[in-house]
């Protein structure tokens, strides 16, 4: 249910098992009910079922079907959020685009921008592991230790028209992944405690990623890519692609279906 919830704000198309079924009714949200801004960017359930919504001019927290905007101190100007997480100690992580990152522990908010390590204050997405915080910017990686708050960003980007662009990040066996908009596929990898990039793929194009069961499933421009996992790895990359429109993000339910949100028709 919470899934679901999470994709009906977003005006999704559903697909269960890759095969497209059904439209589900949902229900819209606007300024009208509380909410900061009717640009939702980015939506995120936390460890107490509470939905946090990131817009283009704030963020709220739906509890009990009511909305509550967060309050932000003098020191951030920029309330975009493009991505929401939450660490292991429960502190919440929102990614701004254009002002870095904001660590909120529930009283105190924690700046993380280009003045203090991030490659680039235009970030993307957020991805929570261990005892660290993946940053995904415009110009590579991040990662934020959420214990010392030390930023760390590993060697091996290479910017592309002066970009290089982070547009998703997973997990698979215990190692993060994460593509880009035109570079394609890179894992990091650590060595002696030094993290580095290390290139898998070449693939152009990518806007958002899904992971389930050792599938990995690629927005692409205008359709959908399906890779097993071993394939990448064996460099035996031939994807199946099907659908007609551009998807950003995935999410999969305790049902096994899977919820793309997306731009066009499939």
């Amino acid at each position: 249910m919470q899934l679901r919830i999470k994709y009906i704000l977003y005006f999704l198309l559903l697909f269960s098992n890759y095969s497209w079924t059904q439209n589900r009714p949902s229900k819209n949200y606007s300024t009208a009910d509380g909410l900061p801004n009717n640009a939702v960017r980015s939506l995120f359930l936390d460890k107490n079922s509470d939905l946090w919504i990131g817009t283009e001019n704030g963020i709220s927290k739906m509890e009990n079907g009511s909305f509550t905007n967060l309050s932000f101190p003098i020191s951030i100007t920029n309330k975009s959020c493009w991505d929401i997480t939450q660490d292991a100690n429960g502190a919440m992580w929102f990614a701004s685009y254009g002002g870095g990152v904001y660590k909120f522990d529930g009283k105190i908010f924690t700046i993380f921008n280009h003045k203090n390590g991030l490659p680039l204050d235009r970030t993307r997405k957020l991805l929570s592991f261990k005892n660290n915080i993946y940053v995904g910017t415009e110009l590579g990686i991040a990662i934020i230790n959420i214990k010392t708050n030390k930023v760390i960003v590993p060697k091996g980007i290479k910017p592309h028209f002066e970009v290089f662009i982070t547009t998703d990040f997973f997990v698979y066996h215990d190692q993060v992944y994460f593509s880009t908009s035109n570079e394609g596929l890179f894992k990091v990898v650590h060595e002696n405690g030094i993290p580095t990039i290390e290139h898998i793929l070449d693939y152009k194009n990518v806007y958002g990623l899904g992971f389930y069961d050792n599938i990995l499933l690629s927005g692409n421009k205008g359709f959908l890519d399906r890779f097993k996992i071993e394939d990448i790895l064996a460099k035996k990359t031939i994807p199946q692609s099907f659908g007609k429109s551009v998807v950003w993000d995935f999410v999969k339910d305790n049902n096994n279906t899977i919820y793309a949100r997306r731009l066009g028709c499939f």
